[in-house]
C-alpha cells in the first residue's frame, strides 16, 4: 500500500468518524419527533371539513409550532374522557382547549397564556329582545329555559329551582327555541353563532348580554409525555402566543371565523 493510500485508510477509519462527533446535530432531541396534540371537534375551534382540519386553534397551533420549528400531529377524538386517559399514559403530549380543574393538574401542566375564554349566554328568539332579563338566577323564574342533560353549565342552574325543558341533544336546543318550546337556552356563544350563521338561522336569534359563566381555555401538556425538554418548550410556546397576541395574528384568525365586530358580523 502505497503512503498515500495508507494515510486515506486511517483517515476513513479514524479520523473521519472524529470529526463527526465533533459537528453539532442538525436536528436538536426536542425536534426528534412530531409533537402528537389531541382534541374534541368543535367548530369553530378545531373541526374537520373534506378531509382537512380547519379552525381557529388548528390555525393557530399551526402558527405556534411554525414559530417553534416544530413538526406536529393534530387528531380530533370525540370522547373528552379517551383524550384525558390518552394523556394520563403519555400517548399524548398536548391536549387542545382545555379549562383549569384542580383535579386536572395530576397529571396537566398549564402553561401562562391563554388565548380565548369561553362564554355561556341565553340565547333569545330575536323578536323577544328587550323581553328578558338576567343578572342573577332569580330573573329567569317563571320562563321556560332549555337545559341539556349532563352539560355543566354551573352548579347554581342546576339547583336554582327553574322551570327546566331537559334534552339529551344539544343540537337540537336552537330548533326548540324557533319552535317556542321554551323562552331561552344557555349555550356556548361563539360555537352557537357560528353554527346558526351556517344554518341560516343568525337572524331570527339573540342572546343576553350578561354570561352565564365565562371559562379561560389552555392548550395544555401531558406530565406523562416523554417528550424532551418539556420546561423550555412551555416557556418557549407562553413567548409565542404572546408574540402572537401582540402582533394580531390571533386576532385576524379569530376575524377570519367569527367576524370583525366593527363591520357587523355574527360577533357584533
Amino acid at each position: 500500500m502505497t503512503n498515500r493510500n495508507w494515510i486515506k485508510s486511517v483517515f476513513q477509519q479514524l479520523l473521519l468518524p472524529c470529526l463527526f462527533m465533533l459537528i453539532p446535530p442538525l436536528i436538536s432531541p426536542a425536534q426528534a419527533r412530531d409533537l402528537i396534540l389531541l382534541a374534541t371537534p368543535q367548530a369553530p375551534f378545531k373541526y374537520e371539513e373534506n378531509g382537512e382540519l380547519k379552525g381557529i386553534d388548528v390555525e393557530i397551533i399551526t402558527e405556534v409550532m411554525k414559530r417553534l420549528n416544530l413538526g406536529f400531529q393534530l387528531r380530533l377524538i370525540k370522547s373528552d374522557a379517551r383524550i384525558q386517559e390518552e394523556a394520563r399514559r403519555g400517548k399524548a403530549d398536548m391536549l387542545v382547549l382545555f379549562s383549569k380543574k384542580q383535579s386536572r393538574l395530576e397529571y396537566l401542566i398549564y402553561p401562562e397564556e391563554s388565548y380565548i375564554d369561553l362564554t355561556w349566554n341565553f340565547f333569545i328568539r330575536r323578536e323577544d329582545n328587550g323581553k328578558y332579563k338576567f343578572n342573577e338566577l332569580a330573573d329567569l323564574k317563571g320562563l321556560a329555559i332549555g337545559a341539556t342533560k349532563d352539560v355543566a353549565y354551573t352548579p347554581e342552574f342546576w339547583q336554582a329551582g327553574l322551570q327546566l325543558d331537559i334534552t339529551t341533544n344539544n343540537d337540537q336546543q336552537i330548533s326548540k327555541l324557533l319552535a317556542g318550546r321554551f323562552d331561552l337556552v344557555p349555550l356556548n356563544t361563539i360555537s352557537t353563532l357560528y353554527e346558526e350563521k351556517h344554518r341560516g338561522n343568525l337572524s331570527k336569534i339573540s342572546y343576553l348580554p350578561t354570561p352565564l359563566k365565562s371559562t379561560r381555555y389552555y392548550n395544555v401538556f401531558s406530565k406523562a409525555s416523554d417528550f424532551p425538554d418539556k420546561e423550555d418548550l412551555i416557556k418557549r410556546y407562553d413567548e409565542i402566543i404572546r408574540q402572537l397576541q401582540e402582533d394580531g395574528t390571533i386576532q385576524r384568525i379569530m376575524d377570519k371565523y367569527l367576524g370583525d365586530p366593527e363591520h357587523g358580523d355574527i360577533t357584533g
